[in-house]
């Protein structure tokens, strides 16, 4: 088989913190260690963002076992927890940020089972091994708002991250995972490559760079509930 034409499995783990906060969205350090362990044990090769772009513009042939590890939100345990045990392993990842929380705008209360990253850490993060990108500007659902403010959300963050970072921003998470075909428009045209949404699959052959598909990890999963889903997730 010709190695363009062979199948394509890219998997995009996303976690939302790593730490000890008694929350169904904690993954604690010791789970996340094994996880870690686990991937690299079995050959995975962690992408990032650009390689699973190249990968489907056809620049980049996928490796047989490919995982790409993204976080959402910009919490505490990404720096002092996840950025160390990645590093450790050579391994990088990627962290959506929603600048309105980096700029000090009120969290809300669901949203606050852990502490939160400032602008100074995110170029400890990028040393670190992480990219950055966008995960809006308020974390608002983009499919239930007005289509001029979700456009402007869209926009606005990546005017933002690129302001502070100094470097462009090319990738974006959907708020809830969330899109309408308007908000998908809105995303291409402020000129991210990327984007994500979840949907518990990994992405195949005929991925669509704006529709990336991740599956979601969290406190609840054992290791043999992480391996178990990662290996027998379908493919889109």
């Amino acid at each position: 088989m010709h190695a363009w034409l062979r199948p394509i499995r890219v998997p995009i783990l996303y976690y939302h913190e790593i730490g000890r906060s008694p929350s169904k969205h904690v993954v604690s350090p010791e789970q996340f260690e094994a996880q870690l362990d686990w991937l690299v044990a079995e050959g995975f090769t962690a992408l990032s963002m650009d390689d699973v772009r190249a990968v489907y513009e056809r620049r980049q042939r996928a490796p047989e076992r490919a995982i790409v590890l993204s976080f959402d939100d910009g919490r505490a345990g990404v720096r002092d927890f996840a950025a160390p045990a990645l590093a450790r392993r050579g391994l990088q990842a990627i962290l959506y940020v929603v600048t309105g929380w980096l700029d000090g705008a009120p969290i809300p209360p669901v949203e606050r089972y852990s502490e939160f990253i400032g602008w100074t850490d995110l170029e400890g993060l990028q040393q670190a091994g992480f990219s950055i990108g966008s995960h809006g500007v308020s974390h608002r659902n983009l499919k239930r708002i007005d289509p001029f403010e979700a456009e402007r959300e869209v926009r606005d963050s990546r005017r933002r991250l690129e302001e502070k970072l100094g470097r462009r921003v090319d990738h974006f998470s959907f708020p809830y995972g969330r899109r309408t075909r308007a908000v998908a428009h809105a995303v291409r045209d402020a000129g991210y490559r990327t984007a994500v949404v979840t949907g518990e699959r990994c992405n195949g052959r005929f991925a669509r760079l704006h529709r990336l598909f991740r599956l979601r990890v969290d406190g609840r999963d054992s290791l043999e509930s992480f391996q178990s889903r990662l290996l027998s997730a379908p493919r889109r």
